[in-house]
């Protein structure tokens, strides 16, 4: 049987992995540069990023 809302998850999975990137960026660039003014305004794109991607799963109604 094939699997309901393919496109969908697909998506899903793709905002989810940019979401993750975002945290990690943000992780690495206070790694790095040591700089919490340029970590919180990264963090704050990654939490946006983020609920980007649970909006997104809610709205079609797909399971964590």
């Amino acid at each position: 049987m094939g699997e309901l809302l393919p496109k969908q998850r697909s998506e899903a999975a793709r905002l989810g992995w940019t979401a993750v990137l975002g945290w990690a960026g943000s992780g690495l660039g206070l790694y790095l540069t040591h700089s919490f003014i340029l970590t919180l305004i990264v963090a704050g794109i990654a939490t946006w990023l983020t609920w980007r991607w649970f909006s997104y799963r809610a709205k079609w109604g797909l399971r964590f």
